[in-house]
């Protein structure tokens, strides 16, 4: 507090790699090559002034930073979740396991591939347009499709899945729709619950319950490999 009253603020912490909002410092050598590949991820240089939605941090802020520190990269470490994220648009994480959990009609002991969706990312573009995060959500399943064919942790994976309530476009996608046993059902629709509340998002889904989408990895990778 004494700093601001003096005009000094601190700013966000550094990222490691291109993230909407994030801060990148870079070497003034690096930067060329640094800009091109931006623009290649759908980025584009503005200054400063021309940044869409810049304004001062809050105490919300601060939250949602706690938050996706403590909760969602934990998370991320513990179940080994690889960021597809990299696009500016894109919005899909993926988690390789070791089972098929129920109800996919697979061995137990079959490897498979759970989708996630980058929360804060789906906010931003859902809050431009509906059509436009939904768009988003299709392009970045071809970002899994390479994931399957590229990753070695991925390559045992016999199924791609997601239990999730925007299942109607997965289903247009192609993938065919589960229900969940009732107590799990209600269990991620708890989660989901305390996600909007934790990301702001006022756009309620279209659907809520949960069900599982699922595509076997042959048919996964003919539609999006």
């Amino acid at each position: 507090r004494a700093l601001g009253t003096r005009g000094l603020h601190a700013l966000p912490p550094g990222a490691d790699r291109p993230a909407p909002g994030a801060l990148l410092t870079v070497d003034p050598a690096q930067l060329p090559a640094l800009l091109a590949d931006l623009k290649r991820l759908g980025y584009r240089p503005v200054p400063v002034r021309d940044v869409p939605d810049l304004r001062a941090g809050t105490g919300r802020d601060l939250f949602l930073h706690g938050y996706t520190r403590l909760v969602e990269d934990r998370f991320a470490r513990q179940h080994g979740v690889i960021d597809l994220a990299q696009r500016a648009d894109a919005v899909m994480r993926v988690a390789p396991l070791d089972h098929a959990p129920a109800p996919l009609p697979l061995p137990r002991s079959a490897h498979t591939a759970e989708l996630h969706l980058h929360s804060p990312r789906v906010v931003g573009l859902a809050s431009r347009s509906a059509l436009t995060a939904y768009r988003a959500y299709l392009r970045s399943l071809r970002d899994v499709g390479a994931a399957l064919q590229e990753r070695p942790e991925l390559q045992e994976a016999q199924a791609v899945f997601a239990v999730t309530l925007f299942h109607a476009p997965l289903a247009q996608a192609g993938f065919t729709l589960l229900d969940l046993p009732p107590a799990t059902a209600r269990w991620y629709g708890l989660g989901f619950r305390l996600l909007r509340v934790a990301y702001g998002t006022t756009r309620a889904p279209s659907e809520d319950t949960p069900k599982m989408a699922w595509l076997p990895r042959a048919e996964f990778l003919k539609r999006y490999g």
